[in-house]
């Protein structure tokens, strides 16, 4: 049901949309959530408010599950409030749209919910889908639970992973120990993040992955550092002198050894900064001052040389048979 009051709308006739819903809806890329955002308005505008979630997936021919993952979605959004929400089985709450003023905040981060029904069907109608289940299953070398299922297909429709990138997903990483399907999630997710929706672009990126792990256990080892888990900010340092600086094995040892001479210690902001003016100099032409310790001041000579003025009181004493007569 829809809660708005009627006269809140715009005049009948048209739908008018707002901009917000419109960058936000048509961004996602997913058909079935415009669809119902525009049907339920289109049926608010003619005045029915008495529709339910039900109905609206019978007239756009579509499960019912389509129906509330599209109405949380537009909830994350901020494009309506939900209210009276048991649970995504229930499938029955009201809705209000946020038309002029927002209805609030985010109501919550969206993620989708499928029920096993419906992912069946997409698998009847996606022979491809259906083969990522079998070659999944084979990869990880077990059986497959309702939540794993699940979670595979969230990879497909939410996180938008072609099934041809997810095999080569899974294939990679569980040939690094990650075989639980919440972790697999996780790289699913930044794989979608940045962009990877070809098996070209998978390729390229499990190369330079590579590539950096295997630059960083050559810094691992030039300092010292096999027996401890490398920290986020020192991997974002070690990628940055791989991809931006372009260093060497050499460039690493011989700034890590400055490093230790000049501070005592492993530091990475330090030797980022000598790979930095290395990087400068490379560029330039112009030779940088050289990062330096600065060694303490020496300190300030007295006025009197209390060594030669005990010299001079031991031989007078001797002189005069124990007596001092100063110097």
């Amino acid at each position: 049901m829809i809660l708005n009051p009627i006269s809140s709308g715009p005049e009948q006739g048209f739908i008018k949309v707002p901009d917000a819903a419109c960058e936000k809806l048509i961004k996602t890329g997913n058909t079935v959530y415009l669809a119902v955002y525009m049907y339920a308005l289109g049926q608010f505008y003619k005045g029915r408010t008495d529709i339910s979630n039900g109905f609206i997936a019978d007239c756009l021919h579509i499960n019912v599950i389509d129906v509330v993952n599209a109405f949380l979605f537009c909830a994350s959004e901020g494009l309506v409030a939900i209210h009276n929400f048991t649970s995504v089985g229930d499938g029955e709450f009201d809705v209000e749209f946020c038309f002029d003023v927002p209805c609030g905040a985010k109501q919550s981060d969206f993620k989708p919910h499928y029920k096993s029904g419906e992912i069946g069907k997409r698998m009847e109608e996606n022979s491809k889908l259906a083969q990522t289940y079998k070659i999944v299953s084979g990869i990880l070398g077990k059986t497959l639970s309702s939540s794993d299922i699940e979670l595979l297909y969230s990879m497909y429709d939410y996180y938008g992973l072609t099934p041809e990138v997810i095999v080569v997903m899974v294939e990679y990483f569980a040939s690094k120990g990650k075989t639980t399907m919440r972790k697999l999630e996780r790289e699913a997710q930044k794989w979608s993040e940045n962009g990877i929706d070809s098996v070209a672009k998978a390729n390229l990126f499990i190369k330079k992955r590579e590539e950096l792990l295997s630059f960083a256990g050559t810094v691992r080892r030039i300092i010292g550092a096999n027996e401890r888990k490398l920290t986020t900010k020192e991997l974002e340092y070690i990628n940055r002198w791989q991809q931006e600086f372009q260093c060497e094995a050499e460039d690493i040892k011989k700034a890590y050894e400055i490093t230790v001479e000049n501070t005592g210690k492993v530091a990475f902001g330090y030797m980022n900064k000598i790979l930095e003016s290395w990087k400068k100099e490379r560029e330039t032409g112009i030779k940088e001052q050289p990062i330096l310790k600065t060694k303490p001041a020496a300190p300030k000579k007295s006025r009197y040389n209390y060594e030669e003025i005990e010299r001079k009181t031991f031989l007078n004493v001797t002189r005069k048979g124990g007596e001092t007569n100063g110097l």
